[in-house]
């Protein structure tokens, strides 16, 4: 493991891979002396290319250089090693990579190489051609595709009208408002606007201006403009900025200027000559620092790397993981350079917020300040609690966030009536609103795969116990009675992800009743263990033992109610795991085949290594513990040590003793 000092130092020295650094620019970028640098780099040179496929070179009166040694190796190593840490704020997982690779494509509008993003993204080819196909699909939807030029790169082909459209849709229409709505009212007297249509207004002149701005200082100006209409209305004085040489920002000056006109035109509010400056201040993207000790430096990424040091470091911080927002992080970045230069310039901004934020928000508006201290660039300023206080507001829509993410996000089935089924979605708003988050309410045959993507469990006003799903499935009547509800909550408490569920070695009490239930639905005559088998063969041989003492057709039946079930939703609940059934039962008996192939076998193109089946056959007449074997076998897939166990059973005694462990 490297300490957090050598991963800074390898994160720079990776970031200035094409020329030499010395001791004392490093010292300087991380806060710490000279020699403290040569000890973390002496440690860091005595690493083994071979298995980190990079190499320090070190070069006298040059400084110190990182030599690429092995590029697949070297993208493991800092995967493991460092961009977990230092830049997982970046592009941590499929989302945030969509929303960066969006924001160059958008917004940046440079030259973007395929070859390129993919070295800046730590990732591989394939996967990067994966994250461009969803892109593709979801721009499609607006009539725009992504074309490729040897001499221009990656670039969206489309109407302007059309790429602003989905901007909006994508960049602001959910998290944004949603999160900033609890906190920020634009109250103009006489004409209302909402911060959506202010958002249009800011995103049209600053494209109409060919401005590369991210989303993140757009959402940051749309903020202030929004606190701005409650400055004016309540009688706040505005400095004016002294001492910056407006001449160099002529055509920032210009798009401000347009921007507050169309507001007045749309409000009829007209703002003083000193806001125009304002809000040129977020529109400069690079900010022009006159310290001496980060003249020469990338502001952006200096600010971004002490913030997320700070955010890993300092205490009742930590725990929250803000580290991993990305939305937090730019915004927060964004704010901090537009801050960087208003302090240069002595202007101080007031929040007409602030006495709400410390009457009601006032362990975050500490928080903020404890980390803004942590931050070298910031600590020895003296920031007002004005100040404190704009930037507390990404925290608190961050929390805001953090809280929609811990609900339950459900599926609610009912029947074809719009009445009954706008009833139990209420039901369900009124009792758990808190705690789920109604992703759609739709119908029986509406079921999908697409509609189960991130489901943590369904909620049916329809009987769906003769079919299994990967989730929980709760059935209730539309009116949603007080038992219904008790038995969910009381199921949700132990819902909750758990990282890992080892089974002691020691022998586990089983349930008599879970025994009885057990054996009532397999046996020895349905359980197949094989080394190679075919996904056909292996379903005919269970399906043939199944159907003793069922009727003549029973074999092409099942196969035909299995195909029309898969065609619902995929069968498929792991990798390994795949539980095939009936869309309806139609045996005399109950019954559960189990298939334990150890080499695996194809299912299908998207699912080539299937090792263990469940074939669950409910009878058409009672199916007493089905749903508790069920469970069970859903169960088992949040227990990857007992998988390998049942995986490498040898006997159906074996394969009883470890099902029943399931727990």
């Amino acid at each position: 493991m490297l300490h957090q000092k050598e991963k800074l130092i390898l994160q720079s020295l990776l970031e200035n891979k094409n020329h030499y650094m010395t001791s004392k620019e490093l010292a300087s970028q991380l806060s710490c002396s000279d020699r403290t640098i040569r000890t973390y780099l002496k440690s860091l040179m005595d690493w083994n290319p071979h298995e980190t496929g990079w190499k320090i070179i070190a070069k006298q009166g040059y400084g110190y250089k990182l030599e690429l040694q092995d590029k697949a190796l070297c993208q493991d190593f800092i995967q493991a090693e460092l961009l977990t840490e230092v830049n997982a704020a970046k592009t941590e997982n499929i989302e945030d990579r969509y929303n960066y690779i969006l924001n160059k494509l958008l917004f940046e509008q440079e030259k973007l190489y395929f070859d390129n993003l993919a070295e800046e993204l730590f990732v591989s080819r394939s996967t990067l051609s994966a994250d461009f196909k969803k892109i593709r699909k979801d721009l499609a939807k607006y009539d725009l595709q992504i074309e490729s030029k040897a001499n221009r790169g990656v670039y969206v082909k489309g109407s302007e009208r059309n790429k602003r459209r989905f901007i909006m849709d994508y960049f602001f229409r959910d998290n944004f408002f949603q999160s900033l709505h609890n906190y920020i009212t634009i109250e103009v007297p006489g004409q209302q606007i909402s911060l959506e249509e202010l958002t249009i207004i800011v995103l049209d002149e600053c494209r109409e201006g060919y401005l590369k701005l991210s989303d993140f200082v757009i959402q940051n100006l749309v903020i202030h403009i929004a606190l701005s209409f409650k400055r004016i209305a309540e009688g706040f004085q505005i400095n004016q900025i002294e001492n910056w040489n407006q001449e160099n920002y002529l055509v920032e000056r210009k798009i401000a200027e347009k921007i507050l006109h169309r507001v007045y035109l749309a409000t009829g509010l007209e703002f003083p000559k000193e806001e125009v400056d304002y809000i040129t201040l977020h529109l400069i993207s690079k900010a022009s620092c006159q310290d001496n000790q980060y003249a020469k430096k990338d502001i952006n990424q200096e600010i971004r790397r002490q913030l997320l040091e700070a955010l890993e470091q300092v205490e009742h911080v930590k725990d929250y993981q803000f580290q991993h927002d990305f939305q937090l992080v730019e915004g927060v970045v964004t704010h901090l350079v537009t801050l960087l230069v208003r302090l240069q310039n002595h202007v101080v901004l007031e929040n007409p917020l602030l006495k709400d934020i410390q009457q009601q928000y006032s362990s975050v508006l500490a928080m903020t300040r404890e980390l803004l201290q942590a931050m070298p660039i910031f600590s020895k300023e003296n920031l007002s609690d004005d100040e404190v206080s704009y930037i507390a507001l990404h925290f608190m829509a961050a929390l805001e966030r953090l809280k929609e993410k811990q609900k339950f996000n459900i599926l609610v089935i009912c029947a074809t009536g719009y009445g009954s089924a706008q009833m139990l979605k209420n039901r369900i708003d009124n009792e758990l609103g808190n705690l789920v988050h109604i992703v759609d309410v739709i119908g029986y045959y509406e079921l999908s795969d697409e509609r189960l993507k991130n489901i943590d469990f369904i909620i049916s006003s329809i009987d769906l116990s003769n079919l299994v799903f990967s989730v929980p499935v709760f059935t209730v009547s539309i009116f949603l009675n007080s038992e219904e509800l008790k038995e969910i909550k009381h199921k949700m408490a132990q819902l909750k992800p758990v990282e890992s569920s080892l089974i002691p070695e020691t022998a586990v009490m089983v349930d008599q009743n879970e025994e009885k239930i057990f054996d009532d639905y397999f046996s020895s005559a349905c359980f197949v263990l094989t080394q190679d088998a075919t996904k056909e063969v292996i379903l005919q041989e269970l399906l043939i033992q199944m159907g003793q003492g069922e009727e003549q057709d029973f074999v092409s039946c099942m196969q035909d109610l299995m195909e029309q079930r898969e065609k619902m939703s995929s069968v498929i609940f792991s990798e390994q795991i795949a539980v095939p059934h009936p869309i309806k039962p139609i045996a005399k008996h109950h019954k559960i085949g189990v298939a334990i192939v150890k080499n695996g076998l194809q299912w299908n193109e998207e699912n080539p290594h299937i090792r263990l089946i469940f074939l669950p056959s409910p009878a058409i007449y009672g199916n007493e513990g089905m749903a508790t074997l069920t469970s069970k076998i859903v169960d088992l897939l949040e227990q990857p040590d007992l998988q390998k166990q049942i995986l490498d059973c040898q006997s159906f005694a074996e394969f009883k003793q470890l099902f029943l462990k399931i727990k």
